[in-house]
């Protein structure tokens, strides 16, 4: 194998998919970057079994082949290379010559041979969303996905379509977040046939994605509203493919909990909060907390909104919002950073708390006169 191509290009290539490499294993070769030359393109592969990414880039092949060489270190050599072209030239002796200027390196390389085969997703029909509309799904509700390894089943993000679209949902047990988007489109082959087995196609997804994988894709999809990603579900494998990558993935078995049941059917209180003055007084109510006493109390009558913290060795802190509410006292206490988390996601100029009573989960969700509510939050309260 021998090619050449500029510095930056395999660089940022090598950046897209190096945050996958795995940096202890079983497998020496999982830490290393799979190089695949044919035609006029450049294959890089980093896998750690459960998520690889692929990231195809132009380049000029003088000779067609493939090896692995170790990810995190040829990144960081060409990281550190002047602005040049480089030359990559495998030897009959397994090693990698990287060459730039007057400056040759060599990596002792593993076969391309041992490293895991890719996932065929020839024959599965894809849907399509716009990168733009599946990043801010998940970045809507990454936040609340479960990170105890022992509850496997809520460790991801789950996507499900109904009648009203995608749903995007993520819940740790002591909160829930769902994101809901119309803009799932079909195959081209389904949308000719006609509406109706378009949306029974679409209906029938239900899929649970590892929050690793989420977190990749977040940070490789755009925000351009033009542009989407063709996204593949099989039994126990996805791929979501955009541009010049394809993100694969095993998916989480289990059945994710009933999240319709969670969220309250029948609102008793409502009130409606400037975004930013809530914002920050919950930003001003978490530092007076500690990682052993994270509540803040709210107690609403006579019209106001009072807000409390009171945490040993700390001290106390009190805020009073004016809100329209007459009424029977209302205490209820949640965790600061638990709301903080979902304002931050939230773009309205208000913001919109429902509740039944102070032991019943509150819904936070941004205040618009949408019929459908399409991002809703549910934060379990703290009981004394």
């Amino acid at each position: 194998m021998k090619i050449t191509i500029p510095k930056n290009e395999l660089h940022n290539a090598m950046n897209k998919i190096k945050g996958v490499a795995a940096s202890r294993t079983a497998l020496p070769v999982l830490t290393n970057v799979l190089l695949e030359a044919e035609g006029t393109r450049l294959r890089l592969t980093a896998s750690d079994l459960n998520i690889s990414i692929e990231c195809t880039i132009d380049c000029t092949v003088i000779e067609a082949g493939a090896t692995t060489a170790p990810c995190q270190r040829l990144s960081m050599l060409l990281g550190d290379l002047p602005d040049a072209d480089v030359t990559l030239t495998l030897h009959d002796n397994g090693i990698l010559d990287v060459e730039c200027g007057l400056i040759n390196t060599k990596f002792y390389t593993i076969s391309a041979d041992e490293f895991p085969p890719s996932h065929d997703f020839s024959s599965i029909k894809p849907f399509y969303l716009k990168q733009a509309v599946l990043k801010k799904l998940f970045h809507q509700t990454a936040y609340a996905v479960c990170n105890d390894q022992s509850r496997h089943n809520i460790t991801g993000l789950l996507m499900e379509t109904k009648q009203d679209g995608m749903h995007v949902v993520a819940t740790d047990g002591k909160r829930l977040s769902m994101s809901v988007s119309e803009d799932a489109i079909p195959t081209e082959e389904e949308a000719e046939e006609g509406s109706a087995k378009a949306a029974k196609f679409i209906k029938d997804i239900k899929t649970i994605i590892p929050s690793k994988t989420i977190h990749e894709l977040q940070s490789l999809m755009t925000d351009n509203i033009d542009k989407s990603v063709a996204v593949y579900l099989g039994d126990n494998k996805a791929a979501f493919i955009f541009e010049n990558l394809q993100v694969t993935t095993a998916l989480i078995e289990g059945n994710f909990p009933n999240y319709t049941a969670v969220i309250p059917k029948k609102i008793g209180k409502e009130f409606i909060l400037d975004l930013d003055t809530f914002r920050q007084c919950m930003r001003r109510c978490a530092s007076m907390t500690s990682d052993k006493f994270r509540t803040v109390k709210f107690i609403f009558h006579d019209d106001n909104m009072q807000i409390i913290v009171k945490t040993p060795e700390i001290g106390e802190y009190e805020e009073n919002i004016p809100v329209g509410y007459q009424g029977e006292k209302l205490e209820i206490s949640f965790n600061p950073n638990f709301i903080l988390d979902v304002l931050r996601n939230i773009n309205s100029e208000q913001v919109c708390l429902q509740f039944n009573d102070g032991n019943s989960p509150g819904i936070i969700k941004p205040y618009t006169e949408a019929p459908v509510d399409s991002y809703i939050n549910v934060i379990m309260p703290i009981r004394a």
